[in-house]
């Protein structure tokens, strides 16, 4: 589901696990990117056992997508990967892209501002 606005859970100590993509992309493609990407987590992602959420984030200066995406574990991510429709989309979106540099991480410390008055 795509929203202006939601809540994501990020914790430490769990299996979960954060794909974060950086994509490199000329500036006059980004939207064409973008829009890949959004399509193939809608109508892909989003059925996949394990996924939990993915947030796309969009350059200023229109040369980088970033892609955060949560996994239940590293197991599903792998299993994701290994499905037909799910590969078709890595290559479309590769060939948008300059270049791309997936990479795995699991949540190590999360901070917040501090209450007021404390």
């Amino acid at each position: 589901m795509t929203s202006a606005a939601t809540n994501i859970s990020v914790t430490t100590g769990t299996p979960q696990i954060t794909l974060v993509n950086v994509f490199t992309v000329a500036p006059e493609r980004q939207n064409d990117l973008v829009e890949a990407l959004d399509e193939a987590t809608r109508s892909i992602f989003t059925k996949i056992p394990g996924f939990i959420s993915a947030n796309l984030h969009v350059s200023l200066d229109g040369t980088r997508v970033v892609n955060y995406a949560q996994w239940a574990d590293e197991a599903s991510y792998s299993a994701a990967l290994r499905r037909p429709e799910v590969r078709s989309h890595v290559e479309h979106s590769a060939g948008i892209a300059q270049a791309y540099d997936p990479t795995l991480a699991q949540v190590w410390s999360v901070h917040h501002p501090d209450a007021a008055g404390s």
